[in-house]
């Protein structure tokens, strides 16, 4: 029978005693396998240090977290890895968690369906000029001379940039609209796209040049910040909108501007931005061609449930000697002992279970 596992959960700043109700999602599943959740309550990185000491793995929700940590977990210690909440990562040191053999995981997935909603929602307010009419039958007035030039949508091509879960989500809804899509990742081979229903360009450049919607769906690293910026607005049709639902740092946000206010650009949907909360003066809000919301896309009572039990199952993978899911930093694969492949949760669960109890 194996120890019971011991899982850190590193949240916002605690008030008050612990109760352990407060996180019945992020802990449901390591309760589920005779784990344990503690709460770290410390302040300073000594005080993390020490109790990542005691826990065999980390759960991250809101703050940072301190890389001079790494170095006391994974080949250093008996913490091996740290799952962060979220789909994105670009708040972690990744090269510090790899050199030091930690395993980082996030809760990627949770959200695909709502982010893919939101994106095809900016879409479609922007292919309608929604905020324009919208404002101006609000102000009482009433004409239709602002209409031309509108797409047909229909036929009309839709790029894609980054063809993970959110990207082919993007891609399947797009095509019900009878959208021509065309997708640039440089990870994903021609016949995975092939299989997946789109075009693959071969550049980003190309598909910025045929697309007349361009949709990102990256994460945001020193490989992807401002990857849309003045050259790539300088080659798409005037026509043409963006749309980014992803993080605000992948689009050159001063260039974007720019684009706009030059008519180089028909418009934009943004629900990230490279400055979050937004600033009253941003000369995007300002904007009857850009539809805005405030980076809640991925949001729905169900997705956001299954992101924080989620944490909890990609703990209990990492504790019992098993891949994450979700790993954001698969480099660490040459630096730590192997590991077994990573498991559906109900599969892991009752596998889990049986070594509890041979």
């Amino acid at each position: 029978m194996t120890q019971p596992i011991r899982v850190l959960y590193i949240g916002p700043a605690s008030t008050g005693t612990f109760d352990i109700v407060s996180i019945e999602q992020q802990s449901r599943a390591v309760r589920l396998v005779g784990g344990t959740v503690v709460r770290y309550e410390g302040r300073n990185t000594a005080e993390l240090t020490q109790a990542l000491r005691e826990v065999d793995v980390a759960i991250l929700q809101g703050p940072g977290f301190d890389p001079a940590a790494f170095g006391h977990m994974g080949l250093h210690g008996r913490c091996k890895g740290l799952v962060a909440f979220g789909h994105g990562f670009d708040q972690l040191d990744l090269a510090a968690a790899t050199a030091n053999g930690v395993l980082l995981a996030n809760t990627a997935s949770f959200g695909t369906e709502e982010v893919s909603n939101h994106t095809m929602m900016h879409f479609l307010v922007c292919s309608r000029k929604f905020v324009l009419h919208d404002r101006m039958i609000r102000s009482g007035v009433w004409t239709r001379e602002n209409l031309s030039p509108m797409g047909h949508i229909q036929g009309q091509v839709f790029g894609v940039v980054g063809l993970g879960d959110i990207g082919r989500a993007v891609a399947r809804k797009a095509k019900a609209f009878g959208l021509n899509v065309v997708a640039f990742d440089p990870y994903v081979a021609s016949w995975d796209m092939l299989e997946y229903g789109v075009e693959a360009k071969d550049s980003l450049e190309a598909l910025c040049r045929v697309s007349d919607y361009i949709s990102v769906h990256v994460y945001l690293n020193a490989e992807t910040r401002h990857l849309i910026s003045h050259a790539q607005f300088a080659i798409m049709k005037s026509s043409a909108y963006l749309i980014n639902c992803s993080r605000g740092g992948v689009v050159d946000e001063a260039a974007l501007i720019t684009a706009l206010q030059e008519q180089r650009l028909a418009g934009a949907g943004l629900d990230v931005f490279e400055k979050e909360p937004v600033d009253p003066n941003n000369p995007l809000l300002k904007m009857d061609n850009v539809s805005l919301t405030n980076h809640y896309a991925s949001y729905s009572e169900v997705a956001w449930e299954r992101a924080q039990t989620q944490l909890g199952e990609e703990a209990v993978r990492i504790a019992n000697g098993m891949w994450p899911m979700s790993l954001i930093n698969p480099e660490v694969h040459h630096v730590v002992p192997p590991r077994k492949p990573a498991r559906s949760w109900e599969v892991c669960a009752r596998e889990v279970a049986v070594g509890r109890h041979p």
